[in-house]
């Protein structure tokens, strides 16, 4: 390769959005070439950001690449979504994300995703490989039934062990939303390890059918890719505070930020989480007063660090626990203590706030909710499928 074609994939790499090494360049197999990965897709599919009209789909891929969805309400499916921006189909070497909108409430959608291998020379010299289908998977947008399912992981930290289990809990529970409430990561430190933890956990396939909901926790923001991470997780709004009603629940879902003040040394002034914290004050009091709030028999909150307790955020408790209590909040549900936790409604808070566990597959859970009109289950279970926790909730 001399150093004009060179150049030329070189900036096509960094302009698809990934980091490159040129020592990477020069030795990589050109799309379909010889030595090039016999299928192009990394990942299963990835949903998240769920709607009543609109689903995304994250997917991981191992060479520079196209991608497309086709999607519909058979297996025939019939439809597609390609992501073009701006005149351009997506060209990326790492992951792709695709919204499929327009779509129905409450309706059962087919879809699989396709892959086509790039081989980018030149801005002149450009070949298309052979595409790679995923198999079908389905999924079901947002409803107003008057019953809805969820699960809530948190704080895996990495663990493959846990990783593993909570996944395996994920498909026993088959619930109809997963909230990962924050601290997938240790620090986020590179495109890979961010495939490997949010896109295949473990190596499973964990959101085809069910999707991811992030909730961000403190881990998340660390490290020196923790910019990055939109790029791999898709939120309503394409922001980390949000609502999502899904039949009978609003889930509001808050970001704590960090659990040390801004000034704190080790972040080395590069934090504004205190000013964060505050706008999310100004648009939670908006929030609370829309009809998709205000009608809901059920009001959840997810949010990473505790606002009572051991371990809680003292700031977000200040900017946003009188606004909750007068929405009147049927349930919290944080992380970031490591300690199953439930503290019942008493005279500082009139909703009850639950607790997850920890990293390690001993105290890892996952807590599954269920909801029948103004009425909320939430189980409580170690990765064995033990039992650790049952309580019901009234809106």
């Amino acid at each position: 390769m001399n150093r004009r074609d060179f150049l030329g994939v070189s900036a096509a790499a960094m302009s698809a959005g990934f980091l490159i090494d040129p020592r990477d360049v020069l030795a990589a197999p050109a799309a379909g070439g010889p030595g090039a990965p016999a299928n192009p897709i990394d990942s299963p599919p990835v949903l998240q950001s769920p709607a009543t009209d609109g689903m995304t789909v994250a997917i991981a891929v191992n060479t520079l690449s196209t991608v497309w969805i086709e999607f519909g309400t058979t297996e025939k499916l019939g439809d597609g979504a390609d992501d073009a921006r701006h005149g351009l189909l997506p060209l990326n070497g790492c992951l792709h994300r695709i919204r499929m909108e327009g779509l129905k409430p409450g309706t059962t959608y087919f879809y699989r995703v396709a892959v086509m291998p790039i081989e980018f020379t030149n801005a002149y010299k450009i070949k298309r490989g052979v595409a790679a289908f995923t198999e079908i998977y389905s999924f079901k947008t947002l409803g107003t039934s008057n019953a809805a399912s969820f699960c809530v992981i948190n704080d895996t930290h990495e663990n493959v062990t846990t990783l593993g289990g909570v996944v395996d809990r994920i498909a026993a529970a088959k619930a109809e939303l997963t909230f990962w409430n924050g601290d997938i990561f240790n620090d986020v430190r590179s495109d890979e390890q961010v495939v490997a933890n949010v896109l295949r956990p473990a190596g499973k396939a964990y959101a085809t059918r069910a999707p991811l909901c992030f909730a961000s926790g403190n881990h998340d923001v660390r490290g020196i890719h923790a910019r990055s991470l939109e790029r791999f997780v898709d939120t309503p709004r394409n922001e980390r505070f949000h609502v999502i009603r899904h039949g009978p629940i609003a889930f509001i879902v808050l970001d704590t930020g960090e659990d040390k003040p801004d000034g704190h040394e080790v972040y080395a002034g590069l934090n504004a989480f205190a000013a964060y914290r505050e706008k999310q004050r100004v648009w939670l009091e908006k929030a609370v007063e829309q009809e998709e709030v205000k009608s809901a028999p059920l009001r959840v909150v997810i949010e990473h660090i505790p606002m009572w307790g051991p371990g809680a955020s003292e700031d977000s408790r200040k900017q946003w626990a009188g606004t909750l209590a007068k929405a009147k909040v049927s349930a919290m549900i944080c992380g970031h203590t490591h300690k199953f936790a439930f503290t019942p409604a008493d005279g500082d808070h009139g909703y009850p706030q639950l607790v997850g566990g920890g990293p390690a597959p001993e105290i890892a859970t996952v807590i599954e909710g269920r909801a029948e009109g103004a009425k909320l289950s939430l189980i409580v279970r170690d990765l064995t499928g033990k039992e650790i926790g049952n309580f019901e909730v009234r809106g």
